[in-house]
């Protein structure tokens, strides 16, 4: 899916800022439905950035900081997700996807071994 499509889909807009103006990839504004995003990120880190902050659309702001690494986990899982459907899954090799998309954490491999298997379940279907 392209970021036109997501942003259609999930009826979130894009407001861009650069580098020397603040200093991380990108955060929500759940209330305006706005993602912030670095302007000089490759279009790779881009799309997961975006897919990640698509994911917190659905978390309540105010227990952000009480439930933060269950919510982080959640954007990030959404955002594995979201990349894996953009892949082909006939030949799925999930060390290589971890690489090309700069996935490291065991948590990571495990929401791409999860959501692969639940794509595959249904495709079967």
């Amino acid at each position: 899916m392209t970021e036109n499509e997501l942003l259609e889909q999930f009826d979130v807009s894009i407001c861009e800022f650069s580098s020397s103006q603040w200093p991380r990839n990108g955060f929500l504004d759940p209330t305006n439905r706005v993602i912030y995003i670095n302007r000089d990120l490759p279009s790779e880190t881009r799309l997961k950035v975006i897919l990640h902050e698509l994911g917190h659309l659905e978390h309540n702001s105010k227990h952000y900081e009480r439930l933060r690494e269950k919510y982080e986990a959640q954007a990030n899982r959404n955002m594995i997700r979201g990349l894996l459907e953009n892949e082909s899954l006939d030949d799925f090799n999930y060390v290589r996807f971890m690489e090309k998309y700069n996935l490291t954490t065991i948590c990571d491999e495990t929401f791409v071994k999860n959501e692969y298997l639940k794509l595959k379940e249904i495709e079967k279907c």
